[in-house]
């Protein structure tokens, strides 16, 4: 009694390797198709914060070309731009909707807020990301703030 794994590959083997198995109906499934691709092109009408990893990087690697020909920038400092840009994405500088203004419709990011470029003596163009220092400040204990007296009118002499 042979059981089902030696069945296919006995009629693998009969087949010879040189025929293609016949076409099966879940490779003809149009509408599974037109859903995906349509999917697909619906991926960068998202907002920002809710794009994946691999979306957003698309999409600040064709921001980086756009700086590219905006600012004049040459291939090295465009490759230190997108370096930069990545290693924030990876820190997760750039997760938030308000760091990044990206519009949707358009598929493309306007703006990247605390991107500083500088430009060195050698005429190179060096960016950078500011990033805000979150500052934590301490309330004061109401017992223990010391209550100033008023002065006591001294007595002319």
């Amino acid at each position: 009694m042979q059981t089902a794994f030696q069945r296919n590959r006995t009629r693998r083997a009969s087949n010879g390797g040189t025929n293609p198995p016949a076409e099966s109906s879940v490779g003809l499934n149009t509408e599974l198709e037109t859903f995906l691709n349509l999917n697909a092109s619906e991926a960068y009408k998202r907002q920002w914060h809710r794009l994946e990893r691999g979306l957003r990087l698309n999409r600040i690697r064709k921001f980086v070309e756009s700086e590219k020909t905006r600012l004049g920038l040459s291939d090295e400092d465009a490759e230190y731009l997108k370096t930069k840009l990545e290693k924030a994405l990876d820190k997760k500088l750039l997760n938030s909707k308000t760091s990044v203004v990206y519009d949707p419709e358009k598929e493309e990011i306007q703006e990247i807020k605390g991107l500083v470029y500088h430009k060195t003596a050698d005429g190179k163009i060096l960016s950078s990301i500011v990033d805000k220092k979150s500052g934590v400040t301490f309330r004061k204990k109401a017992g223990s703030v010391a209550q100033v007296q008023p002065a006591q009118a001294q007595p002319e002499i």
